[in-house]
């Protein structure tokens, strides 16, 4: 079977539209191959963003697919495009981008929800 993934760099980051936060996580990736037949793998979360998440995987992934995808510790599931598969011995590098109108934000840090609070109280 050809390979989908591609050797070359992934899109620098100062073409991205949304800034990208690094994370750790496990994440499930299912969907269906051009045979019908149900796939199934276990990855790593690299990093979000609003619109995507790049994630580690031990299988290359063919690009313009759709993957459910399921991140617990995130919190974050729904569906998603493959849009980038490289290649970084020995696994995956697979760029997704939400899809469905899914959007994610970061949840703030407590320091951060108590600023926000603060300056609530101060407006009013």
């Amino acid at each position: 079977m050809g390979t989908q993934c591609y050797q070359e760099a992934m899109p620098k980051k100062g073409i991205r539209r949304h800034d990208r936060i690094t994370e750790n996580a496990p994440v499930r990736l299912m969907w269906k191959d051009r045979w019908g037949g149900d796939k199934f793998v276990n990855g790593r979360v690299m990093d979000v963003s609003e619109e995507g998440m790049k994630v580690e995987l031990p299988i290359e992934i063919e690009q313009r697919i759709y993957v459910t995808f399921r991140a617990d510790t995130i919190p974050l599931h729904g569906t998603a495009s493959v849009r980038s598969c490289v290649r970084k011995t020995p696994k995956f590098i697979v760029g997704l981008e939400f899809a469905g109108g899914l959007r994610w934000k970061p949840k703030p840090e407590p320091a951060d929800a108590a600023e926000e609070e603060t300056e609530e109280e101060s407006e009013s």
